[in-house]
């Protein structure tokens, strides 16, 4: 008997123990809840933040002219056709790297195709004959050497011919001298904005980068193709302006308000 009420007890006590921690985990449970509820619940602008913006812009002078040289070729069959095409081109590849310089990294396929010509006459469709046309496209690193190229490849049987598009090869170097100068402005307004108003400044807890590149390019002949005007490629080379690039960059900040 005396065994039995002991037990009783003892499983009274447990009990009395598994309703004590099932309630203090709800109050733990209800509280964290509540806590989760107020921080969800409050909006962006309840939150003590305050946000600026800086923008600056930096002028390059471009370091590379992009141009594309193209030669277009028919014959009656694939292989007159590709010959009369190959021969010109590996031509002017030939002297852009031994007399101009041209490394083989600067001088890409851009293009090459077939197509069929066709005859319709006697209401019926043949082929007559092919058209092939290649195309490379060169980075020219001395602005200096543009001109020459164009009047040398017209005279190797380029006759179809684009550019000088200017462009800076590598901008990084641009871009981090402007974000530098946009960061710069935008913590200048942020310091100012704090003395105006009376608030004190936290960390930043948020940042945005944007922004954009202009060319201002003033051409010499280029920008179009020009067959229309490889006769006087011919005769004397074109005179090539690189013009300079804007790279702006606008930042977005967000302080905590402390």
């Amino acid at each position: 008997m005396e065994q039995n009420n002991l037990i009783k007890n003892l499983l009274m006590v447990l009990a009395g123990l598994a309703l004590i921690v099932a309630g203090v985990y709800l109050v733990l449970l209800s509280r964290n809840a509540w806590r989760a509820y107020d921080y969800i619940g409050k909006t962006p602008d309840v939150i003590n933040q305050i946000t600026v913006t800086g923008t600056a812009k930096v002028t390059a002078v471009p370091d590379v002219a992009i141009i594309t040289l193209g030669i277009v070729n028919d014959g009656t069959s694939v292989a007159i056709a590709q010959k009369g095409v190959t021969d010109k081109m590996n031509g002017i590849i030939n002297s852009l790297k031994s007399e101009f310089k041209i490394e083989s990294k600067d001088i890409k396929t851009e293009n090459y195709s077939v197509q069929p010509k066709y005859d319709w006459s006697d209401g019926r469709q043949r082929i007559i004959g092919y058209t092939v046309n290649q195309s490379v496209q060169v980075k020219v690193r001395d602005f200096d050497k543009t001109g020459n190229i164009f009047a040398k490849a017209t005279e190797l049987g380029a006759n179809s011919v684009y550019g000088p598009n200017f462009m800076i090869d590598d901008p990084e170097k641009a871009k981090a001298e402007a974000r530098e100068k946009a960061i710069k402005q935008a913590k200048e307004k942020a310091n100012l904005l704090a003395d105006q108003v009376g608030i004190k400044l936290g960390r930043i807890v948020n940042f945005y980068e944007g922004g954009n590149e202009v060319a201002n390019v003033a051409y010499g002949m280029g920008g179009y193709a020009m067959a229309e005007a490889l006769d006087m490629a011919k005769s004397s080379a074109p005179a090539i302006e690189a013009g300079s690039q804007d790279i702006q960059l606008t930042v977005s900040i967000s302080y905590e308000i402390k």
